[in-house]
């Protein structure tokens, strides 16, 4: 390059790295550049990392998780944010058998965001490699929890939701695949803390992916006088309801129901389905500036959102007995 360019190496080395101090002019850096860009110079990630002593690599571990919804959408905006600190943001789906040490032998990054839980001996390792830790829904020994959002207070807002119209006997649907109980669960132990404090009656069910038995599992909640569900999520509520209206049941007036994550298919729904949506955007400003440490990101407003999560109220929920 220094010989396309028509300058020495050291000229070629000032202009490529920035080097503050150094007495190059514009018309020599441009040359350099254009000599760059032509000869296809890419600066290397290695490289950088040995003379900075650091990675610009932030790995967000997740576990298995389908990346759809309000996760997509966290995921997408904390990429953007991270970009603009010169940080690269890649994902990880461990499986039940890989941990982060093994992670952590190939790639060494910046910061690693925990949406799943580490042993104390993976947390001790990535210290010993000097990778920053962020807990971020996930649990890390010895670091707090820095997500506003919890799942049970999803739960907790679906049972108030349906209490507040009157309902006395609720239900939690949970959906068929269990390798959602890292979210599940929570939600229908939110659910059911928030029933018992209230004094209504609960249940849980699960549902399967055979129409034929959600017909059947909803045919059951409402024949025993259930007037409420708290789905899962949207694509459960949608289930339900299509469910309920096989059975000749009308929603709201026989059976009322809350989805989460405000979804396209709960909006175009007949009825639409009454929903639980995130404010994610402040959750990501704030996750991006955990893990940007000792970087330049622009300046945020420190206020958290008064509501991470909130109702939208919609044509599925009405009090017992009414439309």
């Amino acid at each position: 390059m220094a010989e396309a360019a028509g300058v020495s190496r050291t000229t070629v080395s000032f202009v490529l790295n920035d080097r503050p101090g150094a007495a190059i002019s514009e018309t020599t850096r441009q040359r350099v550049l254009q000599a760059a860009a032509t000869l296809g110079y890419v600066p290397s990630p290695e490289a950088r990392a040995l003379k900075t002593g650091r990675s610009d690599i932030v790995l967000c571990l997740l576990p298995d998780w389908p990346i759809t919804g309000p996760l997509g959408v966290l995921l997408k905006k904390l990429s953007a944010h991270l970009a603009e600190a010169g940080l690269t943001m890649f994902s990880h789906q461990r499986n039940a058998v890989d941990d982060l040490t093994q992670v952590l032998q190939s790639t060494t990054p910046a910061a690693v965001v925990a949406m799943c839980d580490l042993t104390p001996a993976e947390a001790a390792f990535a210290q010993q490699r000097g990778v920053h830790l962020v807990a971020w829904m996930g649990v890390i020994p010895g670091y707090p929890d820095e997500a506003g959002l919890r799942q049970s207070d999803v739960g907790r807002l679906q049972v108030s939701a349906l209490a507040g119209l009157g309902h006395e006997r609720v239900a939690y649907v949970l959906p068929h695949d269990t390798d959602l109980a890292w979210f599940s669960d929570p939600r229908r132990d939110g659910a059911s803390e928030r029933a018992a404090e209230l004094g209504l009656a609960f249940e849980h069910v699960r549902l399967t992916d055979d129409v034929g038995s959600t017909t059947g599992l909803v045919d059951g909640l409402t024949t025993s006088g259930t007037t409420g569900v708290c789905a899962y999520n949207d694509e459960v509520a949608f289930s339900v309801v299509k469910a309920a209206q096989r059975l000749g049941r009308e929603v709201p007036r026989d059976l009322s129901v809350v989805g989460v994550d405000d979804s396209v298919i709960g909006r175009l729904s007949e009825p639409s389905i009454t929903t639980v949506s995130f404010e994610l955007a402040h959750e990501a400003e704030n996750l991006a500036a955990l893990l940007a440490v000792g970087r330049n990101l622009p300046a945020r407003s420190s206020a958290r959102p008064a509501e991470v999560i909130r109702l939208v109220p919609r044509a599925s929920t009405a009090p017992p007995g009414r439309a």
